[in-house]
């Protein structure tokens, strides 16, 4: 199944800003488990989650979709 999320916009956003999975969760203030539940495609979390995350990434929330 192709994952909902572009999650390689994450993956680099940590790789070129020398951060762990820890620091990038405590910046979004998302909770770890829903950082891997949106990796591994899983839907049952809050939204505004992806607000919190898109807004650190500097993206509009639909650009973090998958089309």
């Amino acid at each position: 199944m192709k994952n909902t999320f572009k999650i390689e916009l994450i993956k680099n956003y940590i790789k070129e800003n020398n951060l762990t999975v820890n620091k990038f969760c405590k910046i979004c203030n998302v909770k770890k488990h829903v950082y891997y539940k949106i990796l591994h495609n899983k839907l049952n979390f809050d939204a505004n989650n992806i607000f919190r995350i898109a807004r650190v990434l500097e993206i509009q929330v639909h650009e973090i979709f998958n089309s």
